[in-house]
């Protein structure tokens, strides 16, 4: 298993992940190809953009997408997307593209990962051995304009 930068020849196989993963327990989501390959290139779109990718092969069995973020207190990195194929969770991927983007940002001054992701699923107790925290004090809102 390679771990490397996102390029941009990466978007179908990470499309095609991403549909794979997210349309399956515990989300459930009903993704399709277009829609998912404008959703995930609006991040790729974005200024401040940077991805990493976990290859074997040809395959894609990985990736996280996110965007540097400027803080007052020192710049940030917001992962929009995290995603591991179903079949390489729980083995320690997850882990390894972390560590590696971890060492990415550093060196590029970066002081902290933030992320939102649901609770009581097996994504919050990921993150949590991974070294992540709730922040009391934020509170995550949405208002339905239907």
């Amino acid at each position: 298993m390679i771990i490397r930068s996102y390029s941009d020849k990466d978007m179908l196989a990470c499309k095609e992940l991403f549909i794979n993963v997210f349309n399956q327990e515990p989300w459930n989501d009903n993704w399709l190809p277009g829609k998912a390959e404008r959703y995930l290139s609006d991040y790729t779109s974005t200024p401040g953009f940077s991805g990493v990718v976990a290859e074997e092969g040809t395959e894609i069995n990985g990736f996280i997408f996110g965007v540097r973020k400027q803080w007052w207190s020192g710049d940030e990195f917001f992962i929009n997307e995290m995603c591991v194929s179903k079949n390489k969770q729980g083995i320690g991927l997850g882990s390894e593209l972390l560590k590696y983007l971890e060492s990415d940002l550093v060196r590029t001054g970066i002081k902290r990962i933030t992320l939102l992701t649901d609770k009581g699923i097996p994504a919050e107790y990921f993150y949590k051995k991974n070294g992540f925290q709730e922040i009391d004090r934020l509170m995550f809102m949405c208002k339905s304009i239907e």
